[in-house]
């Protein structure tokens, strides 16, 4: 759909607002002096006078110029106030500055486990993966997956999808060009994920927000995280409710994160 391919955020649509306020601030000038044409050069009435005539044209040019001055500065100040875009994703740096010191690059991996939660292995893994992406499109390249069950139980709870800069160099040009929003807007359609919602990200800074999708037996709650080098989507089995899927992903971003 076209519309959701406008990145709204971008540098390029703010210049685009700019343009479009500034188009209209230009035609309006050029209306109010072809409406004021006739009125601002008033002719002389038979046995007036020639000099107070001109001082009239004069006031009344004077009107429309401070009218012209006047709209010209609106729109400046509506242009400023519209060119306002959001940072590309790799600009985004770390809520809490102890993570930001030196621009020390973090690393992310998936951790083998986080609270009671446990990444699955071997077998588990194995058939889990099976199930689950049965059917389905190779994952993007650079994408590693991971399983977790609760305590080792092997059903499982949520499934994380993680790409990094660290391992896919494409996603340098991919953060570079675009926002965070626009990466959120193309995941949560993607997931035909409603009520998408943000949440606290956490001191590793960016972004991070759920929402919910329909699943086999009803709602799923589907996360996401991103910042200037890594994005991550969470897949919830049993999790229908947002607050408590954030909360788990942001856990578990803090355990990917270091």
């Amino acid at each position: 759909m076209i519309a959701s391919s406008v990145d709204t955020t971008s540098q390029s649509f703010a210049l685009g607002q700019v343009i479009g306020l500034l188009s209209v601030a230009l035609i309006g000038i050029a209306l109010l002096w072809k409406l004021t044409s006739t009125w601002r050069a008033p002719s002389t009435p038979p046995g007036g006078d020639p000099a107070e005539t001109a001082r009239t044209e004069s006031q009344r040019r004077l009107i429309v110029i401070g009218a012209t001055v006047l709209i010209a500065a609106v729109a400046g100040v509506q242009a400023t106030v519209a060119h306002n875009p959001e940072p590309r994703a790799s600009e985004t740096t770390a809520a809490d500055p102890a993570y930001a010191a030196g621009g020390a690059p973090r690393s992310v991996t998936l951790p083998d486990g986080f609270d009671d939660f446990r990444r699955m292995t071997g077998a588990a893994e194995e058939r889990t993966a099976a199930q689950l992406l049965a059917g389905r499109k190779q994952l993007p390249g650079g994408t590693k997956a991971g399983f977790y069950d609760r305590g080792g139980d092997e059903n499982l709870e949520f499934v994380v999808f993680l790409r990094s800069a660290e391992w896919d160099p494409t996603m340098h040009d991919e953060k570079a060009t675009e926002s965070i929003s626009q990466e959120f807007l193309n995941f949560f359609t993607g997931a035909k994920a409603r009520d998408v919602t943000g949440f606290d990200a956490g001191p590793h800074g960016g972004r991070l927000s759920c929402g919910l999708s329909q699943g086999v037996d009803g709602d799923q709650a589907v996360c996401a995280w991103s910042d200037a080098t890594s994005f991550a989507a969470v897949r919830f089995v049993r999790d229908a409710d947002l607050a408590g899927a954030a909360k788990t992903t942001l856990t578990l971003r803090n355990a990917a994160t270091h």
